[in-house]
């Protein structure tokens, strides 16, 4: 089904009446709760193409237990890709360690490895390929890279889970990787995260750690199943356009983003650990719900990946417009579908005019000086741009051909009245 009239929404949730349904039974029942996350775990790791995996309450945590793990602290440094979300350079910080920002390809987004290179230090302790928006970095180079300088790799898969680069999956390719599983992403536990490492004693000393807190209460994942739900409704084809693209619409003449500010965080540097986060285990419902969605990844990532290679091709040459490329080898997913234009607010007030929303995303550019992090860094000249000029494309698996057509007319009309 298309979405009526036009009216498309900038993401369409993973999440169904199906996992609505697992997460509610799970939920309502007593009994063990480790068994059922173990199993998810394994299912992962055999997913991945990695030996161990181990569930935690959230990314960024994943990250400091990795850190923590390999005992890279006080006066350490690790290298970071400037455009990236802040919370992971905030852990590092947390930990004391320093985040070194480098550049990213400009089209890529994605770390670039000549940059890596040049940021190495003899402090240099590891590197956080991130592949953003769904786009794997060259992980050939990053790697050699690495163990020339004897630098771990911590993968980045927050926005990547399934995505491949040359057959193998991110996350199976570094000494170690994470991944974050919100409403908002491709594969969702109601919160929640993963890691992922062939390195047994490491994999074993988190899930002590983890395993060593309390499961998280149950209120925590019914709320976010009702979240889930509810968005699954309201981005429905069927329902979309008479309410929320109406909500949003009304929004926006407010001067206000509803769906921004509902998902966004304001930026941050950590002054101590959340205990939540060494307090909490996950639920078998969390893991329960998982399950159900590995089993459709393939699916949904596939339908993703035809998406954007279709806006690759219809999008190329429209005047004013830049558009993704990827590095050599990397089979994205798709997880968004980002655009370069002079005129960003105003493409995105053309394209809402149009029915298609959009947003400017929540990546920035850390190594500004002006921003949270206010340090002299290197300069950044694409993350810098990217900062300044990405604008995000409906890509999610639910759009139909009529819509793709829509979207990619609407860019033409948007794009051709800036001109």
């Amino acid at each position: 089904m298309s979405f009526l009239l036009g009216k498309i929404p900038r993401f369409s949730p993973s999440f169904s009446f199906r996992e609505a349904t697992t997460a509610a039974r799970y939920l309502a029942r007593s009994g063990p709760e480790g068994e059922v996350v173990h199993t998810f775990e394994r299912e992962f790791a055999a997913f991945i193409g990695a030996q161990h995996a181990v569930m935690v309450p959230s990314a960024r945590y994943g990250f400091w237990l990795l850190l923590e793990g390999w005992g890279i602290d006080k006066d350490d440094e690790v290298i970071i890709p400037a455009l990236t979300y802040f919370a992971i350079p905030s852990m590092a910080k947390l930990r004391r360690c320093k985040p070194v920002f480098a550049d990213v390809g400009r089209t890529t987004h994605v770390l670039d490895p000549a940059a890596f290179e040049a940021a190495i230090t003899e402090r240099t302790k590891a590197v956080v390929p991130t592949h953003l928006f769904g786009t794997p970095c060259d992980m050939d180079a990053i790697r050699s890279i690495a163990q020339k300088h004897g630098v771990k790799v911590i993968e980045d898969c927050a926005q990547s889970t399934g995505a491949r680069y040359k057959g193998a999956r991110v996350g199976s390719l570094g000494d170690a990787a994470y991944y974050t599983f919100g409403l908002t992403k491709n594969i969702t536990t109601l919160s929640g995260a993963m890691i992922t490492t062939d390195d047994a004693e490491l994999a074993q000393a988190i899930r002590t750690k983890v395993e060593a807190g309390q499961f998280v209460d149950k209120s925590g994942p019914a709320k976010e199943a009702v979240v889930g739900l509810a968005m699954y409704l309201a981005t429905h084809p069927s329902i979309y356009p008479f309410t929320t693209h109406q909500a949003i619409v009304l929004g926006n003449l407010l001067g206000k983003d509803p769906i921004h500010e509902r998902f966004g965080e304001p930026e941050r540097q950590y002054v101590e650990l959340p205990s939540y986060y060494e307090d909490s285990r996950p639920r078998a419902a969390q893991a329960a719900v998982g399950r159900v969605q590995l089993e459709r990844i393939e699916e949904l990532n596939g339908n993703r990946a035809r998406n954007g290679r279709y806006l690759d091709e219809n999008l190329a040459n429209v005047p004013g417009l830049t558009v993704p490329s990827y590095p050599a080898g990397a089979e994205p997913i798709y997880m968004s579908f980002v655009v370069h234009h002079a005129d960003r607010q105003g493409l995105m007030r053309e394209l809402r005019a149009r029915g298609v929303d959009t947003t400017v995303g929540y990546m920035s550019n850390n190594a500004d000086a002006h921003g949270i992090f206010g340090l002299d860094y290197a300069k950044v000249p694409h993350a810098e741009e990217a900062a300044r000029d990405l604008l995000h494309i409906p890509v999610h698996p639910n759009l139909t051909q009529a819509d793709l057509d829509h979207i990619c007319e609407a860019v033409r009309q948007a794009c051709l009245a800036l001109e």
